[in-house]
């Protein structure tokens, strides 16, 4: 299982840095206002998925997760926000930050489904739910890379 969560990371981390060079590529064309939606939904969805996995391979380390999901989220942000003006730099950090956050609650309440009030899962179900949170996740930065990507050409 770490095999492959590690794997994951790794992929999601190349999608995002592949992202961010073909925007950067690009980024004479487009104007403020796709500025502001490729910081929000880039570094959203990103460091959102990152995060949730830093938790699933580092489940006991508290500090260095709400660390990295705040570390991760304001260097995601600030990439992709500092393509085009301020606005969207502040846009990218806040959002980026936004969704570390949230996907460290994620992974968290995956772990331990028992702090929201929802019953114990067993070990089998555990890794289930990881594969299938982890899968989902980058099916969902796949989809939004490939819009993101999809939207520059059009």
């Amino acid at each position: 299982m770490t095999a492959f969560l590690i794997g994951n990371f790794v992929l999601n981390g190349i999608t995002g840095i592949l992202l961010y060079l073909l925007v950067r590529k690009k980024k004479k064309i487009f104007a403020d206002r796709y500025g502001m939606v490729v910081s929000m939904c880039g570094s959203g969805v990103l460091s959102l998925h990152l995060a949730m996995l830093f938790v699933f391979l580092i489940p006991d380390y508290l500090i260095i997760q709400v660390l990295f999901a705040l570390g991760i989220g304001v260097f995601i942000g600030k990439k992709f926000g500092s393509l085009v003006r301020y606005q969207s730099l502040l846009s990218g950090i806040f959002h980026g930050i936004i969704g570390g956050i949230m996907g460290l609650m994620l992974g968290t309440v995956i772990l331990n489904p028992s702090l929201c009030g929802l019953p114990s899962a067993s070990l089998n179900m555990l890794h289930e739910n990881i594969l299938i949170f982890t899968l989902f996740g980058t099916l969902l930065v796949i989809m939004t890379s490939s819009l993101l990507y999809y939207s520059l050409r059009v």
